[in-house]
């Protein structure tokens, strides 16, 4: 009977840690999705325009644990790499030498 008690308040002050946890950071954990997206496009564009990999290389360069839904969408023409990932996407394109790839939207 002892050891259930104990296991309910560790229980609950795990509970109440989370929530203040949570409360205190809810602006980092809001923008944690687009990372994902973003970082992998910005990857991608910056293997496959300015490195010269292929697309198969530079998938596997930017993968992460966190996977993205569907594949990247490459556009050669446009030289844009389009990637959905946790719901959000975001789109990197070449701009040139210099500057190499920028992230230019965030949806």
């Amino acid at each position: 009977m002892e050891k259930r008690k104990i296991i309910k308040a560790v229980l609950l002050a795990f509970g109440v840690f989370a929530l203040f946890w949570i409360s205190s950071n809810r602006k980092d954990l809001k923008n944690f999705p687009g990372i994902i997206s973003a970082f992998y496009s910005k990857e991608m564009c910056s293997c496959v325009f300015v490195a010269g990999q292929t697309e198969e290389f530079c998938n596997n360069y930017a993968r992460q644990w966190v996977p993205i839904q569907g594949s990247a969408l490459v556009d050669r023409e446009k030289k844009t790499i389009t990637v959905k990932g946790l719901f959000k996407t975001s789109t990197a394109a070449y701009g040139n030498e210099r500057t190499g790839c920028v992230l230019k939207t965030t949806e």
